[in-house]
């Protein structure tokens, strides 16, 4: 797969791949191996980038998932940078809570997509990630935005009514 198979040219799943079948071939035993969270940035301005599972995937395979969404149109960060265009979705298992995927095409979007990725592979709720510090002012703000938004989706009793009610 990875750089080799012309479906996604995607060098760290190639690496990913080429140690796993390394260490496959010199092992006395069968171990099973969890691939990384799916990560794809295209390096353009803003950026733009697909993490976990795509819209287009959960809804092929019939998950019930709800959406976070934020406008980096008048986000205070992006007007210092003077980059004020793109949008984040960011999608939820409506049961767990789990944060399951996320597209972005925003300013510093490659570093929103790293963000993403560690949590997706912490299987990490978006109660718990909008426990964690974001900073002012930031892009990563608009993180946090999106989630507040896919929270208020959610099942209320289990968000915590003082995450849903803080400002930006």
């Amino acid at each position: 797969m990875g750089d080799g198979n012309g479906e996604k040219t995607i060098l760290l799943e190639a690496a990913d791949e080429g140690s796993i079948a390394g260490f496959n071939a010199v092992a006395y035993q069968s171990t099973a191996f969890q691939h990384r969270t799916p990560l794809s940035i295209t390096f353009s301005s803003p950026n733009i980038a697909c993490i976990g599972q795509s819209y287009a995937a959960l809804e092929k395979s019939q998950t019930e998932f709800e959406i976070g969404e934020v406008s980096f149109e008048g986000q205070g960060r992006s007007i210092v940078m003077l980059q004020e265009k793109g949008i984040l979705r960011v999608y939820g298992c409506k049961r767990s809570h789990k944060i399951l995927g996320a597209e972005l095409f925003a300013p510093s979007g490659e570093h929103l997509a790293h963000l993403l990725a560690w949590v997706i592979a912490q299987n990490m709720t978006v109660q718990q990630v909008l426990t964690l510090p974001f900073y002012h002012p930031v892009v990563e703000e608009g993180l946090r935005t999106a989630l507040r938004d896919l929270a208020s989706k959610l099942d209320e009793e289990a968000i915590p009514l003082n995450l849903l009610k803080l400002e930006s």
